[in-house]
């Protein structure tokens, strides 16, 4: 339906940062007349036309289903294969606008151009009733010459249709539902007969050259001039150049004396003025703001003005709950990207699209670099099991469109300092089938932008695909000899805080993994601990994530670095530190940057080696990860060790610094003093050169020696395969013992039968050892093995009830004086990392008498523990599915409070048990007793 009269520029600027005086600009932002048409029946019916009346108001821009135009139903979040609400209203189709206009008296004789910003899917555009043209590539803003059918003396309208044509052009626009709509500016702009056309500016910071290509465009007159003026960072002009039209397109060079550099630490902004002018006439103006910065690579180093940074990264998957489409806001995207460089992030990878240029504009000015992922090779494909829902690769049918949308979107953006980084895939791996194109793609930036870094995937590597960086898992460090980032580390996702729930009203983006959180615990009773649930989730969150990224960066010291993923929750996973509205959850931008900063202390103990015992004597290594800017000279390490409010021991030394790698900075060893409570220790560690300096610390448990417990303590049943083996001083008793009535006061066992059930009921106690049968165990998630029932899951991905949320940890005399805080600690870690739970709701066992519970996924809200306690008929039953190892100090320390609780005075279970539940807790753990390994098979011996 497109007209070959209309002449269409793509990509234009629209609802730029910053403007020409003499350029002639008129928003159509506010408010559009709207229709949707669920039958696609508009252009049949002529909706175009332009007295078709439309009896809605929408906002430009923004998306419909976020403004609420649809219906109720569900969406599918793709990524999880799961359906919600996730905006306001749910709808995939077609949509109507409609806007009048008045073209101002002042612009009659020159040409007229309507310019829209972007819209996703497709759209096709009428204007007083005559199509002018259609458009299929969300990321790039376009115009049409309308200046044939444009009145003066009446009103003027235009009307476009928004369908759903090539919706996979918008890739991860996509990844939380479908939005559709005109979600950036609509603007009419006039020029004369000739206008400047796409200007890409290349700044030489070594030589103060500024290249400048503007290809002149229309009908050019013999005295045409093109002027270039250059503004300083406070606006002042600092050279000027104007050139005749000759005929020729050509590269035109700008002198800037000692340019200040561009960089995440100084993000210094210069501005190009452009003005065409003819015969005493401005036929066009603009204006174009650039920085002066030099990116490259040096070895395993990224370079930024020839200075190595570690690259601290993040995630970003287009989420904007104000909008639900790409945000325009300029002043909210600065609030948010200044949040990140405050938390120490100094590049954002963009999941699989483009960010908007106000995205873009923010960015320059926090001093953030920005990878774009334009889905050359696929977008979001790979061949894994984890990406069944691949995009449409460049096969012959989509070659040309996803090739056309990258090269303009490099064009849109190239003069945006920030936009640095330009990747074609996600995991793509090993390979593509796309090699050529691949390398197509990369020669095709590389003469659009020569300065930026291409790579042909994030999380992959092969040598023989082009990549001036490699985003792989860190063991790829042995394979290549370029820059390596660590590829999306690592998903850890807490529990949605219901607390923040009213952050969205109003807004478009409806808080779904909330409402699923709270439907979730309102069927098994846990909605009034949400609150608390959410807390605690947050602080294993914040250990977790500080405590591996400490570890990558001490173990892999020649990393480029880290993309972590992500910095900000993001839908279904609330994987970040800062929730979807970029702001707290946990820890402050002071605690982040203790891993997460230029400069970045470390230890060589990880977060299975914090619990110490008498005697024991707290050693390790200190190291430090120097990348600031400039970096530390002559630096003195310090640091103190206190213990219960008293420094312990304390040191001061210089050493041998090598900035931009880890350097081990110091070694220590400290005797700590006997103590008869448990007591946390604090390492606190301290970096300076007397003008700055760095700090981090870190926690340890000394927990006092038991002593011989004279106890009326026995064990019974089998101890093979449990940690009832490592018990030492513990007698076996038989059950005849127990059936006489002459049993001691408590048990331990891994197994419960009729004896034991008789001895409880008379007043005995036992305490239970669950194992299989009892407990909820799930496999690991993405193969990351270790703590999997104490760390959280990496990312929600299916099987969704499988990981687990955290603990909350209840004040109980049968914890005695352990030291918990609320919730499990590294101190636990050992206990708990390798054990499942206990199934509370799978045994029909009552959930109120839990002390220490452990919080299941959001998704399932099951009722799960560590420690319970029950009464059975006079006595009373405690079950634990810790890992008691009587190696470890704080499990003998917490045994030991165990029993001074059961055999005490104080013990007293509230929950009396049902004796059908404790039967068949009985005829499981009987069942399973005993069989250990292959030659407990049946038929195990007889086998050939």
């Amino acid at each position: 339906m497109t007209s070959s009269s209309f002449i269409k520029r793509a990509p234009v600027r629209v609802n730029p940062v910053t403007s020409h005086p003499r350029e002639r600009r008129l928003s159509l932002d506010g408010e559009w007349r709207f229709r949707l048409d669920p039958n696609d029946s508009g252009v049949e019916e002529e909706w175009f036309d332009a007295d078709a009346a439309f009896d809605q108001v929408i906002a430009v821009p923004g998306c419909w289903q976020g403004q609420g135009f649809g219906g109720e139903g569900e969406d599918r979040v793709w990524d999880f294969g799961l359906d919600a609400r996730t905006y306001r209203a749910t709808y995939a189709g077609t949509g109507w606008y409609k806007r009048h206009f008045t073209v101002p008296e002042s612009w009659r004789g020159n040409r007229i151009w309507i310019n829209f910003g972007g819209v996703h899917p497709s759209a096709e555009i009428w204007v007083n009733g005559s199509c002018v043209g259609s458009h299929s590539a969300p990321y790039v803003p376009f115009a049409y010459e309308i200046t044939g059918i444009c009145g003066f003396e009446g009103g003027n309208s235009v009307t476009v249709r928004v369908h759903e044509k090539d919706r996979f052009l918008g890739l991860a626009y996509n990844w939380q539902g479908n939005w559709s709509g005109l979600y950036r500016s609509v603007e009419l702009s006039c020029t004369g007969p000739a206008w400047i056309g796409d200007i890409v500016l290349r700044p030489d910071l070594d030589s103060g050259i500024l290249g400048v290509e503007a290809p002149l465009e229309g009908d050019l007159a013999p005295d045409a001039v093109l002027e270039i003026f250059i503004l300083s960072p406070s606006g002042e002009a600092v050279a000027a150049t104007e050139i005749e039209w000759d005929g020729r397109k050509r590269r035109i060079e700008v002198q800037v004396q000692d340019p200040v550099p561009w960089s995440p630490d100084t993000p210094t902004l210069y501005a190009a003025l452009l003005q065409l002018r003819s015969g005493g006439s401005v036929l066009d103006a603009a204006a174009v703001r650039f920085g002066f910065v030099e990116i490259s690579t040096n070895g395993r180093k990224v370079l930024i003005n020839g200075d190595p940074y570690y690259m601290r990264g993040t995630g970003d998957f287009a989420i904007s709950p104000e909008t639900g489409s790409p945000d325009t806001d300029r002043t909210r995207w600065r609030t948010k990207l200044a949040t990140l460089r405050h938390y120490g992030y100094n590049y954002v990878r963009c999941q699989s699209y483009a960010p908007t240029p106000e995205y873009l504009d923010a960015a320059d000015e926090v001093g953030i670099l920005v990878q774009s992922e334009m889905g050359a090779l696929g977008a979001w494909a790979g061949a894994s099991v984890w990406h069944t829902y691949a995009w449409p690769r460049p096969t012959p049918l989509y070659i040309d469109r996803l090739l056309k949308q990258w090269e303009l979107t490099v064009t849109r953006d190239a003069n945006h300092p920030s936009a640095t980084i330009y990747c074609m895939s996600n995991e793509l791996g090993s390979g593509t089938e796309f090699p050529r194109t691949a390398w197509r793609c990369y020669r095709m930036t590389k003469e659009i932008k020569p300065t930026s870094l291409v790579l042909w995937t994030d999380g992959g590597y092969n040598p023989d695909l082009p990549g001036d960086i490699v985003n792989a898992d860190a063991s790829v460090l042995a394979e290549t000899e370029k820059p390596v980032i660590q590829h999306e580390f690592r998903w850890w996702s807490s529990y949605p805080d219901t607390r923040i729930k009213h952050k969205y009203s109003g807004r478009a983006v409806r808080p779904y993994a909330i409402e699923m959180a709270e439907k979730k615990a309102r069927e098994n009773g846990l909605e009034p601990t949400l609150p608390l649930i959410a807390a605690n989730s947050q602080r294993l969150q914040y250990l977790e994530a500080r405590t591996n990224i400490e570890a990558c960066r001490r173990d892999n010291p020649d990393l480029a670095g880290i993309c972590h993923f992500t910095a900000m929750d993001i839908g279904f996973t609330p994987q970040g530190i800062l929730d979807e509205f970029y702001e707290r959850k946990r820890a402050t931008p002071e605690e982040w940057l203790r891993c997460w900063g230029d400069t970045v202390l470390m230890i060589d103990r990880d977060f299975d080696d914090r619990v110490l015992a008498p005697g024991d004597e707290l050693s390790c290594r200190i190291l430090v990860s120097d990348f600031s800017h400039p970096h530390l000279a002559e630096p003195v390490l310090t640091w103190e060790v206190e213990l219960e409010g008293s420094i312990v021991s304390s040191h001061g030394s210089r050493f041998e610094h090598r900035p931009y790698t880890t350097t081990g900075a110091g070694d220590l060893r400290v005797s700590l003093p006997e103590v008869s409570r448990p007591s946390k220790a604090t390492l606190r560690a301290e970096v300076g050169d007397g003008v700055r300096s760095f700090r981090n610390q870190w926690s340890f448990w000394l927990m006092p020696q038991e002593g011989e417990a004279d106890l009326d303590v026995f064990v019974y049943g089998p101890t093979a395969g449990s940690w009832l083996e490592t018990l030492g001083g513990v007698e076996e008793i038989a059950p005849s013992r127990i059936s006489s009535g002459l049993g001691p006061k408590t048990i331990i066992s891994s197994v419960l039968d009729d004896e034991l059930i008789r001895y409880m009921e008379r007043g005995g106690r036992v305490i239970l050892a669950a194992g299989e049968g009892l407990t909820r165990p799930f496999p690991s998630k993405l193969g990351l093995k270790k703590g999997r029932y104490f760390f959280l899951p990496p990312a929600n991905y299916p099987p969704f009830s499988d990981g687990n949320s955290g603990t909350i940890i209840s004040d109980h005399p049968l914890l005695g004086d352990f030291p918990h805080e609320g919730w499990a600690d590294l101190h636990l870690y050992r206990p708990i990392s390798e054990s499942p739970p206990l199934d509370l709701r799978g045994l029909g066992l009552p959930d109120s008498d839990t002390i220490v519970r452990a919080i299941s996924t959001y998704f399932v809200s099951l009722p799960l523990a560590y420690i319970v306690e029950y009464k059975v008929g006079n006595g009373g039953l405690v079950i634990t599915s810790l890992d008691l190892n009587q190696d470890w100090p704080e499990s003998r320390y917490l045994l030991a409070r165990f029993l001074d609780y059961t055999t005490g005075e104080s013990f007293g279970p509230d929950q009396q048990i049902d004796r059908g539940i404790i039967t068949r807790i009985a005829s499981i753990t009987s069942a399973l007793a005993g069989i250990d390994g292959i030659h407990d098979r049946p038929g195990a011996g007889n086998e050939t």
